[in-house]
Parts: C-alpha cells; structure tokens; sequence
C-alpha cells in the first residue's frame, strides 16, 4: 500500500503545472508557448465576463469572448496557497470580420479555465484530450491539499486523512 501512495504522489508531482523554457505546461498535459494562439469561448460570470481571464487595462472584461489571442509572451507563473495556478500572457487579439487586431494583456488561471469549475463551461477551447478527467480531477486535489500542506497550512496527518479519502471516492 506503501508503495501505492508514493508512487501515486510521484505520478500527481508529474500533473502539477510548471513553466520551463518559455513554454507553460498546464496540469492537463496543454501547453502555452509563444506563437500559440488561445481561442476563448464565452465568458462564465453572469454579465458575460471571464472569471479565469482578467484583462489588464482598460479593455472590457468581455474582449475575448469568442476571440483567439496569438501569444507574444507569458511570464509571472505562480501557484496561489489554494493550488490555483495563473501566468500572464501578453499577445495579439485576432478580430473577425475585417477589425484590426491588437496587443491584448491579460492573467490567466489556466487550469480553471481549460476545466471549468463547478458546472460551468471551459472558457478557453482547447483539444478534449486536454480536458479535465474524473481521476485527473482527484488528482489535482491530491496536489492541492500536498502544496497546503508544504506550506504548513495543514499537517502531515491531516493531509494524509484527506488524500486517503480522495483515494477511496
């Protein structure tokens, strides 16, 4: 059994986001690199806004509902003590029917918005291999409850309660 669970937290350390040489590799096995483009559905907030993409400026919310966005460059990875996971991402809005494009800056929880939350739908389009699975999804919170509790948020023995609950589901 010993063996089970390392070998289980080896394979969850293998799905936590990362970002090397310029290129971000998302939990679900995505990746973000310069040159990519990004295609986003419809916002998920009830006024139509993104909840996983917040765009910096003065650009409305809502910018990049149905839109693709060309990467120029992503940087300020960072996971938060709640194990969401965001990077910044600077690139082209692409228009449609014959509007110009133009440079766009905006955050991005990237897992969230491959995934959804709760019910909701993905914000950004990606292939459906990409997609959140039912054990990915126990493994993502197996790797949130390990990074509370290498931040001291919780104890060995209260993470190792949680993990075997998941585990058990």
């Amino acid at each position: 059994m010993f063996i089970f669970l390392l070998g289980h937290d080896v394979i969850i350390a293998q799905e936590l986001p990362r970002f090397e040489n310029d290129t971000l590799y998302t939990s679900s096995g995505y990746k973000l690199y310069k040159g990519q483009t990004l295609t986003f559905a419809e916002g998920t907030s009830k006024n139509g806004n993104f909840r996983f993409a917040k765009i910096k400026g003065n650009d409305s919310p809502s910018i990049l509902a149905n839109k693709s966005v060309v990467i120029d460059k992503i940087s300020a990875f960072h996971i938060s003590s709640l194990g969401n996971a965001f990077i910044r991402v600077r690139g082209e809005l692409i228009k449609k029917n014959g509007e110009e494009s133009r440079r766009i800056n905006f955050n991005l929880a990237f897992d969230k918005a491959i995934e959804g939350l709760q019910g909701l739908a993905p914000e950004l389009i990606v292939p459906q291999e990409f997609k959140n699975k039912p054990l990915k999804g126990i493994a993502n919170e197996i790797a949130k409850l390990y990074k509370l509790y290498q931040d001291s948020a919780i104890s060995k023995e209260e993470y190792e309660i949680q993990k075997k609950k998941l585990l058990d589901q």
